[in-house]
């Protein structure tokens, strides 16, 4: 895990622009977990941990300004948020049921786990992308320090 922080902590010092970064506690993990019945993989445990709900907009502006073809990331979701989600929002529909969405990009497309890949606790899991125009679901990573260490090679 200690390479997933140096990675967490590179993507953090090079992307996020919130005003205020608000790590999640593992009390709230647990709400989240209990509440869905699921067990978060341990990478992205560690990043919410110590990052929280990080905003990331200057993604799409490098993707953009060098034509690399490839998805941004904006908004990673709080544990409240994430939960009225699956209660009320997008990943509610019955084709999305099986999705835990973790963050989103700028066009609102989600950013998620498997419910079926994350039911036991596990160092890391597949992380998926969910385009909305398309109503189609691709793999984008085998894990989510995958993820972020895909981000921080833009620079």
């Amino acid at each position: 895990m200690a390479g997933g922080l140096i990675q967490f902590s590179k993507f953090a010092s090079l992307y996020n622009r919130s005003d205020e970064t608000r790590s999640v506690s593992l009390a709230e993990i647990k709400v989240l977990e209990d509440a869905l019945k699921i067990k978060l993989p341990d990478d992205f445990k560690l990043f919410m941990q110590t990052y929280g709900s990080l905003w990331t907009p200057d993604i799409l502006d490098i993707i953009v300004d060098n034509d690399i073809d490839m998805h941004d990331i904006q908004q990673f979701w709080p544990p409240d948020e994430i939960i009225e989600d699956k209660k009320s929002g997008i990943t509610n529909q019955i084709e999305l049921e099986d999705l835990i969405p973790f963050a989103s990009d700028c066009m609102g497309n989600i950013y998620a786990f498997k419910t079926n890949d994350i039911r036991v606790s596990k160092p890391t899991a597949t992380v998926y992308f969910f385009d909305l125009d398309f109503n189609e679901n691709q793999i984008v990573a085998q894990s989510f320090t995958e993820l972020i260490e895909e981000f921080n090679a833009l620079t």
